[in-house]
C-alpha cells in the first residue's frame, strides 16, 4: 500500500494519502470515476465536490481527523480561490492513481543514464570525414 505524500498547497505543507476505499468514496461523492474527476479538474469543468473531496479524503487518509480536515480546507479557501484548490486536488489524484511503482527512487540514476551514447568528440575536434561536400567559394 502506498504511503502518504507531502504536498505544499494553500493550506500549508500537508500529508495526503488515498487508499482504495478513499478513491471509491471520491467516486461515490462526485458521482464519477476518479479518472473522470481528474479530467474534469484538469479540463476546468469541475464541480465543488471534485475539488473538495480529494483534499478532504487525502488529509483524512494521511491521519487527520475529519473536523480538522474541514477546518484546514476552510482556512485554505479563505486564502486561495477554488481554481487553485482544483490544481491541488488534481495533483493529489495524480499521485495516487498514476504513480509508477518502479519510478524514481532517490539515489538511483535517471532512466537511460547508463545507456547514453556520446555523439560528439570530447575535444570538439572533427573525428572523421565530412558527410557532405563543401562547395568552394
Amino acid at each position: 500500500m502506498r504511503g502518504a505524500e507531502e504536498i505544499k498547497w494553500a493550506g500549508g505543507i500537508s500529508q495526503f494519502r488515498l487508499a482504495i476505499g478513499d478513491l471509491r468514496a471520491i467516486e461515490s461523492r462526485c458521482d464519477a470515476g476518479v479518472a473522470v474527476v481528474m479530467m474534469r479538474l484538469l479540463g476546468q469543468q469541475w464541480k465543488i465536490d471534485d475539488v473538495v473531496q480529494p483534499i478532504m479524503l487525502g488529509l483524512q487518509g494521511a491521519g487527520m481527523a475529519e473536523p480538522d480536515a474541514k477546518r484546514c480546507i476552510d482556512r485554505a479557501h479563505s486564502t486561495a480561490n477554488m481554481y487553485a484548490l482544483a490544481i491541488t486536488s488534481a495533483e493529489i489524484l495524480r499521485r495516487f492513481i498514476m504513480w509508477d511503482p518502479d519510478g524514481d527512487v532517490p539515489g538511483e540514476p535517471q532512466a537511460g543514464a547508463d545507456n547514453q551514447i556520446q555523439t560528439r568528440s570530447q575535444t570538439g575536434e572533427p573525428s572523421g570525414q565530412p558527410t557532405t561536400e563543401q562547395e568552394p567559394f
